[in-house]
């Protein structure tokens, strides 16, 4: 396989849909006067994007017949895979010939200097090429840098993670300044730290370098792991699986695959996404040529692995889902109610809606709506109730799909209903206020383009074209109120025997990355604490959403690096410096009894008082310091860090 990268710098950048004549200053040298700009726009301008897109917008065609093309702002990537070098080299001088005329055509210029060939093979010795443009020969390297990945001639990525690495120890230092192991800010601020800092690094087209070098890749978990153990000031000696774990930062191969699963789920909504048609392709070439047998699978391949099969289709678009509805209905404002003035768990909330209905939505048709989901394996179910003809709209959805979805569903048949049968004067009622607030949202700046709240708005300008008039409102849950009490009744039977919505949502599908994370490190932590962190996994069995010291970061990093230490069983006491050897003897400075953490906090003579007479009553007793240590989710933290300090502990 050759590809050939050559990245393109404009030089000079021109634009025919400026004015015939723009003022630059020169803000490198204030003492040059203003250089006037016949053509094109000062560097930085707010137009700079659009106009450029314009401009280029047809410089792919120039050169497509002949090779493939990359094309990110003024950065180009021209690629083509043959098994014959000659002729790949002959095709890439045409359209090194061709991209000149359209250059010159458009008055741009390309920086040869700044360009380069790079040859992707598993062939030890390849032949000498040579790559023109306008009769000059563009520099032949082993690895360039294309959108912050360095990509080196045997995709080893040995050059993209040595610069990350390198990128990383700088980073982490500013972790080293602000504090030690007993001194310094809060792991709480330092873990956020490293998720900005440090993290984002690694997260940076990680999912792409797999499969590589294994031994470039342990330099990553080496970073990671003396992370970890600055945030909280672990010792050395600490086991990584349990650092982890301590911290809720998984594995990096872990977090590599969740990275991947998450970005694809995303895009297959969009059919005509080319990685969609590329990743088929591989995962045939995998399963006929039997490749990759001795490596593990490419982290994308793994992920359309897992979406093929899932129990139920995968909703899909042509284009974004905003572009399949008019304009004007995304725009549309509807009637929407958020605060009718009834707060939940209000003891007379029913008649306060009976009040707002009559004062409202007198003689209106009353429709109230709800989902239902009871554990994470059952289906969701999507309920429409309207009382007043007795009718009953029942739904089943998928079990990947969430509340959201359900409580969009029910809402969208409401909606259908009420169209299909021109019922003037509808007011649906729904305890999600989400939902209310997605569809008054701005769908150009949502994050998610949700096709359920889409399909909502255009039903609900269709409406509005119609003369039917349309208001949604909120109400509380599970507060009493007769109608949404029936409708919640109706949701839960729905989860079973609702006429069934198979079709699954991207925006769904997107929180399984989140989910498939969980149970393999879970079962990870599960098959790994037997070998390594044996105390640690007696303390914490499940692995938390947080780290516990998020809750507490008003206790001081001292008392924090403490009670960590002693979590992992990786601390500076008696016991655990004999067995690392650092110590000959295994007794306490007291000379009393064995230094294990019982008696350093317990019965030492050397404490102002014992721990049993700072512990609250509610306590059970007897009580053993590790059985202490796993109370980290209660404000019992603060009364162990308040020992801790008085006594000044230091293990």
């Amino acid at each position: 396989m050759l590809n050939l990268s050559i990245p393109v710098r404009i030089v000079n950048f021109v634009s025919n849909f400026l004015s015939s004549r723009s003022i630059y200053i020169d803000s490198q040298n204030s003492l040059l006067p203003p250089r006037i700009v016949w053509k094109g726009l000062p560097q930085g301008s707010v137009l700079s994007p659009l106009l450029y897109s314009i401009y280029t917008y047809d410089l792919e065609l120039s050169v497509n017949s002949f090779c493939n093309i990359l094309q990110y702002a003024d950065d180009i990537a021209i690629y083509i895979s043959l098994d014959n070098l000659l002729a790949a080299c002959s095709r890439l001088n045409i359209s090194m010939s061709y991209l000149q005329d359209w250059l010159t055509d458009h008055g741009l210029s390309l920086s040869v200097p700044k360009s380069s060939v790079v040859i992707f093979s598993r062939h030890r010795q390849v032949p000498e090429i040579n790559i023109l443009y306008n009769n000059e020969p563009i520099p032949i390297r082993e690895n360039v840098k294309l959108l912050g990945v360095i990509l080196d001639s045997k995709l080893a990525f040995s050059h993209h993670i040595n610069y990350v690495s390198k990128k990383c120890e700088k980073n982490i230092n500013i972790l080293r300044a602000l504090s030690g192991v007993w001194w310094g800010s809060h792991p709480f601020s330092q873990k956020i730290l490293y998720n900005a800092l440090i993290r984002s690094h690694l997260d940076y087209g990680c999912f792409v370098l797999e499969p590589c070098n294994k031994s470039s890749l342990k330099i990553l978990d080496r970073i990671q792991s003396k992370s970890l153990r600055i945030i909280i000031g672990a010792m050395k000696s600490s086991p990584i699986n349990a650092l982890q774990v301590e911290c809720v930062d998984p594995p990096l191969y872990l977090r590599r695959q969740y990275l991947s699963d998450r970005y694809f789920f995303k895009i297959y909504q969009l059919s005509s996404h080319p990685l969609i048609s590329k990743l088929h392709l591989l995962l045939e070439y995998i399963s006929s040529k039997h490749y990759w047998t001795h490596k593990e699978s490419p982290c994308l391949t793994n992920s359309l692995v897992t979406l093929l099969h899932l129990p139920y289709p995968v909703s899909q678009f042509k284009s974004c889902p905003i572009f399949d509805i008019p304009y004007d209905a995304i725009i549309f404002q509807p009637n929407i109610h958020l605060d009718l003035g009834i707060e939940k768990d209000c003891p007379i909330a029913n008649s306060k809606v009976s009040r707002v209905i009559d004062n409202l939505w007198k003689g209106w048709l009353i429709i109230y709506t709800d989902a239902s989901k009871k554990s994470d394996e059952s289906c969701t179910g999507a309920a429409v109730w309207i009382p007043r003809f007795k009718i009953i709209l029942n739904f089943k959805c998928p079990s990947i799909s969430s509340t959201f979805t359900g409580e969009a569903t029910a809402i969208h048949e409401a909606l259908i209903y009420i169209e299909a049968h021109n019922l003037n004067k509808s007011v649906i009622l729904t305890d999600s206020k989400s939902c209310l607030l997605a569809i008054l949202s701005n769908q150009f700046q949502s994050k998610y383009k949700i096709p359920l709240i889409l399909k909502i708005k255009h039903t609900l300008y269709r409406c509005h074209l119609k003369g039917i008039q349309v208001s949604l409102a909120w109400i509380p849950g599970h507060s009493g109120i007769k109608g949404n009490e029936t409708a919640d009744l109706m949701a839960k039977n729905a989860s079973r025997n609702g006429l069934p919505c198979n079709l699954t949502y991207s925006s769904d599908i997107v929180l399984l990355a989140k989910k498939k994370l969980n149970n393999n490190w879970n079962t990870l932590w599960k098959a790994t604490q037997n070998i390594k962190g044996k105390h640690y996994a007696a303390i914490q069995c499940a692995i938390l959403p947080k780290p516990w010291f998020f809750k507490f970061n008003k206790a001081n990093k001292h008392s924090t690096s403490t009670i960590c230490r002693l979590r992992i069983g990786h601390a500076c006491t008696p016991v655990h410096l004999a067995k690392l050897r650092i110590r000959d003897s295994s007794l306490c400075e007291c000379g009393l009894d064995e230094g294990t953490s019982d008696h350093i906090f317990f019965n030492c003579p050397k404490l102002s008082c014992s721990l049993y007479d700072y512990l609250p009553p509610d306590i059970p007793r007897p009580i053993n310091f590790d059985s202490l240590l796993t109370y980290t989710n209660t404000p019992y933290v603060y009364i162990l860090c308040d020992f801790i300090n008085t006594n000044g502990i230091k293990v």
